[in-house]
């Protein structure tokens, strides 16, 4: 049976200002710009108005959800010593606060995949005249589940991190790593990263988001560029990001026992 905390935790995600206006009114200005500056050459063909589609959605819904997992950071920061206090002397277990904790967050997560997907694809159609739907929607719905569940547990692990290590001068610049990764999937656009990519789950997850809507193998790069290109092997994409969300998820509940909490005056110093 869950606690209380889980309504209370996905409430308190899905209304705050931060989340709101770095994940969901920034992102929708880029929607446009992707719409209606850097779509100017693309032709009115469903095929490659799909493939287009996908690339816009893969990159921005990575870059909504980087975004969100800054504010989910700064919420476990800021509340690490009433985790503490609730997982020690509640029946809260870490265990239990874990995947409560978990559970709304990807809930929430996953409410912004579906915002950003019914934004891309409102304002895709308006600017090309057609509908571009994904070719495979439960295998998109999979590749949404996967990016939340993953960016939930970077956030966790990293400020975690600091709260165990009582680094809380580091704190600050350490919760918008998820951000500034987030950004790796635009460099691809331009630059091909080779079999790299396998090594960036922020990049996998793109390609996983542009096989289920477009039907095909996402390029390793250089979507944007007119070159000769190379295709991930989505078994290769799928096993990387296995092997993250295994060893993320791992760390996360060994830090989680071992949290004492930190300070909010720690925090203040940064």
């Amino acid at each position: 049976m869950m606690t209380r905390y889980l309504g209370m935790h996905l409430r308190s995600l899905i209304t705050n200002p931060y989340l709101i206006f770095w994940s969901v009114l920034f992102i929708e200005f880029w929607i446009i710009m992707w719409a209606y500056v850097f779509g100017g050459y693309i032709p009115p063909i469903e095929e490659a108005v799909r493939d287009y589609t996908a690339t816009a959605y893969g990159t921005l819904v990575i870059l909504s959800l980087s975004g969100a997992a800054v504010t989910i950071a700064s919420s476990l920061l800021h509340s690490s010593k009433s985790i503490r206090y609730v997982t020690k002397y509640t029946r809260l277990s870490p265990s239990r606060f874990l995947f409560e904790n978990l559970v709304s967050s990807v809930l929430a997560l996953l409410v912004l995949c579906v915002v950003m997907f019914a934004s891309v694809i409102t304002v895709f159609t308006i600017r090309f005249g057609m509908f571009p739907l994904p070719v495979s929607p439960m295998g998109l719905v999979f590749a949404m589940f996967t990016g939340a569940l993953f960016m939930y547990a970077l956030a966790f692990f990293l400020n975690v991190s600091m709260v165990v290590l009582r680094a809380g001068r580091s704190a600050s610049f350490i919760s918008f790593v998820p951000l500034l990764l987030g950004f790796l999937p635009y460099f691809s656009l331009w630059v091909d990263f080779g079999a790299a990519v396998y090594v960036s789950p922020f990049n996998c997850l793109t390609s996983l988001c542009y096989y289920f809507f477009s039907g095909k193998a996402a390029p390793t790069g250089g979507y944007l560029i007119s070159t000769t290109k190379t295709f991930v092997d989505l078994n290769l994409v799928l096993l990387s990001l296995s092997a993250w969300l295994a060893m993320l998820i791992a760390m996360d509940i060994l830090l989680l026992k071992k949290m004492r909490g930190i300070g909010v005056e720690e925090i203040r110093t940064t």
